[in-house]
């Protein structure tokens, strides 16, 4: 089984609560996981939280920009602008959802699978 973080950290709330020291606790991690291990600064800083009362091993919400704006909900939308004009450009999609070209790009050709359409001009 691969350790995450969250697996980690609940290892180091229990030495925590066990009473190790800092370094008994990097020390316990380190023979048992080797390279695997979290780092002697990621203990200290989990113990800081621990001492302050914190007890959860969760990340926090953060504020800010998302990972990724490529989200179902912007799939979608960005679906129906195309079913209701076949010729949106990208130019219009962005300005609508106020996100970049390459997100666009991402969504119509991995998501949606549109394919341009090389021969839309009659050549006759």
């Amino acid at each position: 089984m691969e350790l995450n973080r969250e697996h980690f950290r609940a290892i180091i709330f229990h030495n925590f609560r066990r009473g190790l020291s800092r370094q008994e606790c990097f020390d316990e991690l380190n023979s048992l996981y080797s390279d695997k291990a979290p780092s002697y600064s990621t203990v200290k800083n989990w113990y800081n939280e621990f001492n302050r009362g914190r007890c959860s091993i969760q990340d926090e919400s953060r504020a800010g920009r998302p990972k990724s704006v490529v989200v179902p909900e912007k799939i979608n939308v960005v679906r129906e602008l195309i079913k209701q004009d076949r010729h949106v450009t990208y130019h219009e999609i962005e300005a609508s959802l106020d996100i970049s070209m390459t997100s666009i790009n991402k969504i119509l050709h991995e998501h949606l699978s549109v394919k341009k359409n090389l021969f839309a001009l009659d050549p006759a």
